[in-house]
C-alpha cells in the first residue's frame, strides 16, 4: 500500500470506531456525560471527514498520474526519449519490406521499449508516434478570460468527481503487445461425488469463457495563443489549463468505463466507445413498485450475500447516483423519526462493505416502464480483498490499458503563435472476469 492509502484506511478505521461509539450512546438512556461524549465524537468525526477528503484528493492525483503520460527525467527515459527522437517509420516499414529485423536506432528503441515486458517487441512500438505530428484539421484555441488584468487572482482547477470504475474492483493492466486482449474464466468445473467401493469417477469436461477486446482511443486536446498567455497576467493560465486536459481526459476514461455504450453497428467517433460496466451487467426486467423505504435499502445489501463472494453484508457495497442516496439518507425506520434513528445510509454506512454515490452514475429515467427507477451496481467484493484492500485478491474485472502518447506540438500551429498539447489513452472494453461477483439493481426514488 502507498503512504496515502494507509492513511486512508487508518482514517476509515477510525471514523468507524466514532460511528459504532456514537450508535452506542444513542441507544441507552441520556446522561449529561453522555451528551458530551457524543459532541466530542461528533466534532471528532468532522475532523475525520475533512482529512479523508484531503487523502482521496490526493489518492485521485495518484491515479490520474499513473493515467497520463509524464516526460521522464531519469536517464533511462532520456534514453528512450533519444531514441524516438532517432528512429524512423520509414526503416521500420523498409526492414519488414525485406523480412529483416530492424537495425540501428530502431532495434535499439525496440530493445529500450522492452525492458520491464515478459517478451520482447518484434514490431513498431507505439512510443515512436510521440513524435509524430499532429493530424491537419481545424483547431479551436482557449480563449481568454472575460476578466483580465494585474490583479487576477490564481487560476483556479475544476473539480472533477471521484474515479468509480477502481472502486467497483475494475483493474487496468498494461497490456504488453497490441492486437487483440482476452481474458479466459472457468466456467464449467469438474466434477466430483461419492462412490461405493470399487466405482470409478470418470471424467467429465471443464469449459472456459473467453471474452477478447481491441484497443479504442480517447483523446484531448489542448489549443494555447501566446498572446493570451502575456495577455492574462497569471502564470498557472498555461500550467491550470495543461492540468485540466489531463483532468477531462481521466473523467472521459473513468465515464466509460462506466457508462460506455458503444452501438451494434457503430459509425465515426460511436466506433471509439467503449463498453462499459453497466453495458456488461443484466439489466433488471421488472421495476419496483413503490418508492425505497428502510426495509428496501436495507434488503438490497443482505440481498448481495450469496456466501461465495460476499460471505456478510460487510463484503457487499453498492454505488448509487446522488438522488438515490439523498433519499437513502433521509428515510428512516419509522415516519415520525425518533431520537436516535438512523438513516438507511448511516446504516449502510456502519454496517455494510458501502453505500456511495457519484456523479458519474446515471440519472433515473423520466418516462417509460422504468420511470424514477435509479439504476445502481452492486459488488460483492469478498474475494477480492486480501488484508481488507479491495482489489488486492483475485481479478473481478478488467479493463487493458495499451499506451497513452503525450504530445506538445509547437511546429503546426508556430505561424499563428499557437501551442498544442495532445493526450491519447488508448483502452480496451470492460471485461467482466467473474460475472458473480456484480449485479444491477434498483432503486424507485419517486
Amino acid at each position: 500500500m502507498t503512504p496515502n492509502e494507509t492513511a486512508l484506511k487508518k482514517v476509515n478505521d477510525e471514523l468507524e470506531e466514532v460511528e459504532q461509539r456514537s450508535a452506542q450512546i444513542l441507544s441507552v438512556d441520556a446522561t449529561d456525560e453522555l451528551d458530551a461524549e457524543l459532541k466530542e465524537l461528533a466534532a471528532k468525526k468532522d475532523k475525520l471527514m475533512e482529512r479523508r477528503s484531503a487523502i482521496r484528493m490526493l489518492l485521485k492525483a495518484d491515479e490520474e498520474k499513473s493515467i497520463v503520460l509524464e516526460s521522464g527525467l531519469d536517464a533511462e527515459a532520456r534514453e528512450k526519449r533519444s531514441l524516438i527522437g532517432k528512429a524512423s517509420l520509414t526503416n521500420f516499414f523498409t526492414a519488414f519490406a525485406r523480412g529483416a529485423m530492424p537495425s540501428g536506432a530502431e532495434a535499439e528503441l525496440q530493445a529500450a521499449c522492452s525492458q520491464g515486458m515478459a517478451e520482447p517487441i518484434t514490431g513498431i512500438p507505439l512510443e515512436i508516434f510521440e513524435d509524430t505530428k499532429l493530424e491537419q484539421r481545424a483547431d479551436v484555441a482557449t480563449g481568454v478570460p472575460g476578466t483580465v488584468g494585474v490583479n487576477l487572482d490564481r487560476i483556479r482547477p475544476q473539480v472533477f468527481a471521484n474515479s468509480v470504475v477502481p472502486k467497483l474492483g475494475v483493474e487496468m493492466p498494461r497490456v504488453t503487445m497490441g492486437g487483440t486482449y482476452a481474458s479466459a474464466t472457468l466456467s464449467t468445473p469438474l466434477t466430483a461425488g461419492p462412490k461405493a467401493p470399487g466405482a470409478a469417477q470418470e471424467a467429465t469436461a471443464a469449459s472456459f469463457t473467453v471474452t477478447t477486446t481491441t484497443p479504442k482511443r480517447i483523446t484531448a486536446r489542448l489549443g494555447i495563443r501566446i498572446e493570451d498567455v502575456a495577455a492574462v497576467g497569471q502564470e498557472n493560465f498555461e500550467s491550470i489549463l495543461r492540468e485540466n486536459l489531463s483532468l477531462v481526459l481521466s473523467d472521459e476514461l473513468d465515464d466509460q468505463g462506466l457508462n460506455g455504450d458503444r452501438p451494434a453497428n457503430p459509425t465515426g467517433d460511436d466506433v471509439a466507445k467503449l463498453d462499459g460496466l453497466f453495458k456488461k451487467l443484466t439489466s433488471p426486467t421488472t421495476a419496483p413498485n413503490a418508492v425505497a423505504d428502510f426495509d428496501f435499502f436495507a434488503s438490497a445489501h443482505a440481498g448481495g450475500v450469496d456466501g461465495l463472494w460476499a460471505e456478510t453484508i460487510k463484503e457487499v457495497s453498492i454505488v448509487a447516483n446522488p438522488l438515490t442516496y439523498a433519499l437513502a439518507a433521509k428515510t428512516f425506520q419509522s415516519a415520525t423519526n425518533y431520537k436516535g434513528e438512523m438513516s438507511a445510509a448511516s446504516y449502510a454506512t456502519m454496517n455494510t462493505g458501502g453505500f456511495w454515490t457519484n456523479k458519474r452514475m446515471p440519472d433515473a429515467p423520466d418516462s417509460g416502464t422504468f420511470e424514477n427507477v435509479a439504476p445502481a451496481i452492486l459488488y460483492r467484493m469478498g474475494r477480492s480483498m486480501m488484508g481488507g484492500n479491495a482489489g488486492a485478491g483475485m481479478r473481478t474485472a478488467v479493463c487493458p490499458h495499451y499506451n497513452e502518447i503525450s504530445i506538445d506540438d509547437i511546429y503546426s500551429g508556430s505561424a499563428k503563435g499557437e501551442r498544442y498539447f495532445t493526450m491519447h489513452v488508448l483502452l480496451g472494453d470492460v471485461i467482466i472476469v467473474q460475472p458473480d461477483a456484480y449485479k444491477q439493481i434498483q432503486y424507485k426514488v419517486a
